[in-house]
C-alpha cells in the first residue's frame, strides 16, 4: 500500500518534472535469470527505459538476504527501451554474497527510477525472490544434433548452466573417434569446449561449435561421453552426470541447394548445405566449390571444365556452415590475361562439389548437379545521395521536391546508357557485392568549385574493375597530383547564375528557370502543394524540378563515363574539341541550355566512338 500510494504521488507530479512532454509508462516485467551467483547480468524487461537525453534511469535492489538489510543504488545498462543490464557486481555481489561469499536467499524488489533534472518523475519496481548460489551444479539431459558435420552448432540441455560474466561452462568428451578412411580407431580423453549459453534470461542450454580442431574433418564415428563442468568466477567448480553417445557419425560436407541458377559479374550466389566450413585463418580450414562440367559461351568454343581444368570457387567469408556465398568475379592473371566464371556469358552444365581442406587434411563431398546462366556483365551503379545532398536542395529551393528530383535523375542516367549493360539505383544492391557508387553530395570538398569529379584510381580502359566509388577521398588521387576527393557537387550549379557569378559557364536562361524558387537569387521555396501541381507556381515549379534533375543526372552520366574507361581515346579523358551535345566533352564546351535540355538543346548523347566503347565492354547481349 505505502508503495502504490508513493507511486501514484511521484506521477502526479510528472507533469510539473517534465512540462508537456508525456513520457511512455515505466514498467518492470521480469528479472532474469535465477539462480543468482556472483557476476550474473540481470537482464531487467518492461517498458519505458529512456535514452539518457530524455531521462536517467537508477535501478535500486531492496530486501534482505536471510535476514540481512539489502539497499543498493546502481546505473544500468540500457540496452532498448525494454531491456536493462545489471550486474551482480562490486556493491551489489556485496551486498548479496558478502566476502567471501557464501550461499543465500534473497527477497525484496527491483525497481527502476527515472530522474530528470535532477528530480524523480516515476517509479516501478517488481518483486524478486533469488536463491544464491555461489557456484551451480550443472545437469545435462540431451544433446543436439546426433548426426554431425564440420563447424555444427551443437547444441545440449538441462540446467544450471554458467553465463560468461559468471565463469566457464565447459564440455568433456570422452571416448573414442573412428575414422572411416584409412580405417583407425582415436582415442577422445578430456576434450574440453569452452560451451555459451545462448539465452541470457535462461540456464538450460548451451552451446558450441565443432570445429575442425575437435575431431577434424574426415568422417567417422564418436562413442563415448559427453560432460558438463562449471568453473566459477570464484574458483569453484561442479560436474554434471555424463550422456552417453553411440556411433553419432560425423559426415562429409554436403550441397542441398544453389541460388540463383542465372547471375551476372559481381553477383552473389548461394550455396547451402552442411559442414561448409567458413574460412579460418586460425584453424587454417576453408571450404572451396568445385565445378566440373561444360561451359558454353554465347560465343566461342566450349570449354572443358573437368578434371585438373575444374573451376575452384573461393567462398566469401560466411556466418556458420550451412550457407557459403560465392561472388562472381574476374581477377587479372600475371601475364594480363582476365578469367573468372563471371567473365563470359554462357550455360555451364556439370555438378558443384563441396570441398574441405583443414591443414594437411582435405575432404570432398558429393557433386551436386548444376546447371547455371552467367548472364553478359552487368555494371551496377548506385548513386548514392549523401546528407550534403539536402543542402543543394535547399539552395535552389527545391527541398520539397527530393523524391521527383531523384526519380528524374534516375530517368536520365537510364536514358543515357540505354543499350548498354549499366543500371542505377538510388538504394544499395542486395544480390551484388561488387557494383559502383556515384555520391551526390553538396559542394566540391576540394575548393575547386567543380561540377563532379571522377576520383578513382586511375583511367579503367576495359571496365576491369566493377566497384568503382565516385567519392569520398581517394589517397592514390592525391598521390599522383589530382584532386582527392569525387563525387557531384550539385550546389556547385549555381556558379551558372550569372547574377552570383561571372563565370564561362553563366547563362541567363539559368536564373529564368531558378530565380522564382532559389533563396541565394531571391526566390520563394518550392512548397509541397506546388511540387505536387497546385497553385499558380506548379508549372515553375516542375520546370525548375527537371532542369536542375537534368543537371544532376547529366552529371553523373559523364562522371560514370570516365569510370567506365572514357574517352576511349589512349591518354585522353574528354573528347577532342568542341562536338554538340557529346556527354564526354570538356566542361567549358558543354554549355547550361545543352546539360539542362532546355531551349531545344540536349540531350545529350555519347558520342560514336564512346558509345561503339560501352557496347563493347558492356554489351547488353
Amino acid at each position: 500500500m505505502l508503495l502504490i500510494g508513493a507511486l501514484s504521488a511521484l506521477t502526479a507530479c510528472a507533469e510539473s518534472v517534465t512540462g508537456s512532454v508525456e513520457l511512455p509508462p515505466l514498467t518492470v516485467t521480469s528479472v532474469l535469470p535465477t539462480p543468482v551467483v556472483p557476476g550474473t547480468i540481470w537482464v531487467v524487461r518492461g517498458s519505458g527505459f529512456l535514452p539518457e537525453e530524455v531521462a536517467g534511469l537508477m535501478v535500486e535492489v531492496r530486501g534482505d538476504v536471510d535476514g540481512f538489510q539489502v539497499d543498493v543504488s546502481l546505473r544500468p545498462i540500457r540496452h532498448a527501451d525494454d531491456e536493462l543490464a545489471v550486474a551482480v557486481s562490486g556493491e551489489l555481489q556485496e551486498a548479496l554474497f558478502g566476502t567471501p561469499p557464501v550461499a543465500g536467499h534473497f527477497s525484496g524488489t527491483l525497481g527502476v527510477r527515472r530522474v530528470a533534472g535532477g528530480d524523480t518523475i516515476d517509479v516501478a519496481a517488481l518483486p524478486v525472490e533469488a536463491p544464491l548460489e555461489v557456484n551451480l551444479q550443472p545437469s545435462l539431459t540431451a544433446l543436439t544434433p546426433l548426426e554431425w558435420y564440420p563447424g555444427d552448432r551443437l547444441s545440449v540441455s538441462g540446467s544450471g548452466f554458467l553465463h560468461p560474466s559468471e565463469g566457464l561452462s565447459l564440455a568433456r568428451l570422452d571416448g573414442t573417434f573412428t575414422l572411416l578412411s584409412p580405417p583407425r580407431v582415436v582415442p577422445i580423453a578430456g576434450l574440453m569446449v569452452p560451451a555459451v549459453s545462448p539465452n541470457p534470461e535462461s540456464r538450460d542450454s548451451l552451446e558450441w561449435i565443432l570445429t575442425p580442431d575437435l575431431l577434424g574433418i574426415r568422417p567417422g564415428a564418436f562413442t563415448g561421453t559427453v560432460t558438463i563442468i562449471n568453473q566459477s568466477s570464484v574458483g569453484l567448480q561442479s560436474e554434471s552426470g555424463s550422456l552417453e553417445l553411440d556411433g553419432v557419425p560425423l559426415r562429409r560436407p554436403v550441397i542441398t541447394d544453389v541460388s540463383p541458377l542465372v547471375a551476372s559479374r559481381g553477383q552473389r550466389v548461394t550455396f547451402e548445405g552442411r559442414g561448409l566450413l567458413p574460412p579460418d585463418g586460425l584453424l587454417q580450414a576453408t571450404s572451396l566449390l568445385l565445378l566440373e562440367g561444360q561451359f558454353d559461351p554465347t560465343r566461342g568454343p566450349t570449354l572443358d571444365l573437368t578434371g585438373i581444368n575444374s573451376l575452384a570457387l573461393f567462398p566469401d567469408p560466411a556466418q556458420d556452415n550451412t550457407q557459403v556465398t560465392v561472388t562472381l568475379r574476374v581477377d587479372v592473371g600475371v601475364n594480363g590475361e582476365r578469367y573468372g566464371l563471371g567473365l563470359l556469358p554462357g550455360h555451364f552444365d556439370g555438378a558443384v562439389t563441396p570441398m574441405l581442406v583443414s591443414g594437411p587434411d582435405s575432404v570432398r563431398g558429393d557433386p551436386f548437379p548444376l546447371v547455371i546462366e552467367i548472364l553478359p556483365a552487368l555494371q551496377l551503379v548506385y548513386i548514392k545521395f549523401l546528407p550534403s545532398f539536402d543542402d543543394a536542395l535547399d539552395d535552389f529551393g527545391l527541398t520539397a521536391a527530393r523524391d521527383q528530383v531523384i526519380a528524374r535523375v534516375l530517368e536520365v542516367t537510364a536514358r543515357d546508357y540505354a543499350g548498354v549493360n549499366v543500371a542505377f539505383t538510388d538504394a544499395p544492391p542486395t544480390d551484388h557485392a561488387e557494383y559502383a557508387v556515384a555520391e551526390v553530395g553538396g559542394r566540391d570538398p576540394n575548393g575547386t568549385h567543380l561540377f563532379g569529379l571522377d576520383n578513382t584510381a586511375g583511367k579503367d580502359v576495359g571496365n576491369l574493375r566493377f566497384d568503382d566509388v565516385i567519392g569520398g577521398f581517394n589517397a592514390e588521387t592525391r598521390a599522383r597530383g589530382y584532386a582527392a576527393y569525387g563525387g557531384i557537387f550539385p550546389a556547385e550549379f549555381l556558379q551558372m547564375s550569372p547574377t552570383l557569378n561571372n563565370s564561362s559557364q553563366a547563362s541567363p536562361r539559368f536564373d529564368d528557370i531558378f530565380g522564382p524558387v532559389s533563396g541565394p537569387l531571391g526566390g520563394e521555396a518550392a512548397t509541397t502543394d506546388e511540387v505536387s501541381g497546385v497553385g499558380p507556381r506548379a508549372d515553375i515549379v516542375a520546370e525548375a524540378v527537371r532542369v536542375f534533375a537534368n543537371l544532376v543526372g547529366n552529371t553523373i552520366s559523364h562522371e560514370v563515363g570516365h569510370s567506365l574507361g572514357l574517352t576511349a581515346i589512349d591518354g585522353q579523358f574528354h573528347n577532342t574539341g568542341d562536338n554538340p551535345e557529346w556527354i564526354m566533352d570538356a566542361g567549358s564546351f558543354r554549355p547550361f541550355e545543352e546539360r539542362a535540355e532546355v531551349d531545344g538543346q540536349g540531350p545529350e548523347v555519347f558520342s560514336p566512338t564512346n558509345r561503339a566503347y560501352l557496347e563493347q565492354v558492356l554489351p547488353v547481349d
